[in-house]
């Protein structure tokens, strides 16, 4: 018997392909501007204290301003080709169990940059916490 998969599941598995091209693999370190992201147009992967650990047009990473609470970043995207109050964001948590919110237009947290992802995470309970994350902007 073959199987031949129909035309939305291949876009399904071609979308779940370029969001688990993001991964870097446990144990290795990828270069902050080295991240294998061929799908994304700007990605980043972030630890819990906001280090930049690899990316595709990203410049930066900084605690959000204006906030004493824990888990608020801004991811700056360094291709002013790209729209983000526009633009399909997707963001994870690595290895972490919470909560996480990617705000691709100007937010106050990240002083209404338009070049600039804002991202708030949680814990499980829904606290306000520091948490490490993949970003990436299909």
């Amino acid at each position: 018997m073959r199987l031949s998969a129909s035309r939305p599941s291949r876009v399904v598995a071609l979308a779940l392909g370029a969001v688990t091209s993001l991964a870097v693999l446990p144990g290795t370190a990828a270069a902050a501007g080295n991240l294998d992201a061929p799908y994304a147009r700007a990605a980043a992967k972030v630890s819990g204290t906001a280090s930049l650990l690899g990316s595709k047009n990203v410049d930066a990473v900084t605690r959000g301003t204006g906030t004493n609470q824990l888990g608020v970043y801004c991811v700056k995207v360094s291709d002013s080709n790209i729209d983000l109050s526009s633009a399909a964001i997707v963001a994870t948590l690595n290895n972490s169990r919470g909560e996480i919110t990617a705000i691709g237009g100007p937010h106050a947290y990240c002083g209404n940059a338009t070049d600039a992802i804002t991202i708030v995470t949680s814990d499980s309970e829904g606290k306000s916490a520091d948490r490490p994350f993949t970003v990436a902007v299909l």
